[in-house]
């Protein structure tokens, strides 16, 4: 791994396992804010409830579907089934072969790309976000510029010099405000991005994707050349999204996920006071035991405010539930219950 005086982070080559499949490497974009969920999510559905409602320990609620926490394994796998594919798998063509030549993102690409981030965004309580189409052209110059990156080159890969291949001013504009990701399609980088694989200083892709303002990404894509063949830019710095601001989102999720995503580092993301330097406790909750972790204290400036951990010595396990005990923070302390499934 090779960083720079830059705020962004650049990383070395990374396997995604559930992503669409492939290789790459991902740096970070930095800076902005967001707003984050509040309070001790529940567990899924209980049969003594009426339809429509939950167990919310206390009693039956009226269920709200934007917590996680609410979800059925059967609705959570049918999203993942639903909108973890691709459907367009030659999304990128060029007009000539001429290696500068910016190409373009089909309709297709495009929305397998917005599908994947809407995706993990649903699954942390978030709204959609957009396309912003008036990006495209800056976005695929950034793209063509990052696949022909020079990986000698010491400086970041967010502040290309102009004597870069396939230099542009605007494609180096967007790539200061990009999340920018090697070896994938333009689909399976979103997968790239959340599980942010060697990125354990900030994780800052990922914060980026789950960033609850998110608003207008511009994603560009080029393929043909370079040391991986492929590379995506992808724009985050818009703030203006009007869904779910809750008080916090985790990485995985409260209540049912994918035991894909139950793999990957975790996170808690807030603007809570204490963020950054929380607690993090955890306890298998069939059996009550303990589970140690390994914190992680990440960089700030990538969205919102964020803290990381890694189990130490043990492995999620589907039909386990796992209880997180987050303290430290400003207003008291956040509780919620994770439970991997296979989704198929």
């Amino acid at each position: 791994m090779r960083t720079s005086a830059s705020p962004f982070t650049l990383l070395a080559l990374v396997v995604v396992g559930c992503g669409g499949g492939g290789d790459g490497a991902d740096v970070d974009a930095s800076s902005g804010d967001g707003a984050g969920g509040d309070g001790t999510t529940t567990q899924p559905d209980a049969p003594t409830c009426q339809p429509g409602y939950v167990d919310a320990g206390s009693g039956c609620v009226l269920i709200d579907p934007n917590d996680p926490a609410q979800r059925t394994q059967t609705e959570v796998c049918a999203r993942w089934a639903s909108d973890h594919v691709i459907t367009d798998a030659t999304p990128f063509s060029r007009s000539t072969a001429a290696d500068c030549d910016s190409g373009t993102l089909s309709a297709g690409g495009h929305t397998d790309t917005l599908t994947r981030i809407n995706l993990f965004r649903w699954l942390s309580g978030l709204g959609p976000t957009t396309v912003n189409t008036a990006l495209d052209a800056q976005q695929q110059q950034c793209a063509n510029l990052e696949s022909w990156w020079d990986w000698t080159q010491t400086v970041s890969p967010h502040a290309p010099p102009n004597t870069a291949k396939c230099y542009t001013a605007s494609g180096a504009s967007g790539a200061g405000m990009s999340n920018i990701a090697w070896g994938n399609g333009p689909a399976a980088s979103i997968d790239q991005f959340v599980q942010d694989n060697g990125n354990a200083t900030t994780m800052g892709h990922r914060r980026w994707i789950v960033n609850p303002p998110l608003s207008g990404v511009g994603i560009g894509y080029w393929e043909g050349g370079g040391m991986y063949g492929k590379a995506e830019c992808l724009s985050v710095f818009g703030s203006s999204g009007t869904g779910p601001n809750p008080a916090w989102v985790a990485v995985p999720n409260p209540g049912v996920v994918p035991s894909q995503i139950a793999t990957w580092t975790w996170t808690f993301h807030s603007n809570k006071g204490g963020t950054a330097n929380a607690t993090i406790t955890m306890t298998r909750v069939g059996d009550g035991a303990d589970l140690p972790v390994m914190r992680m204290t990440l960089q700030q400036g990538f969205g919102q405010a964020a803290i990381s951990w890694k189990p130490m010595g043990w492995t999620p396990t589907v039909g386990e539930s796992y209880r997180v005990t987050v303290t430290g923070l400003t207003g008291g302390d956040v509780t919620y219950v994770v439970k991997p499934v296979t989704c198929t």
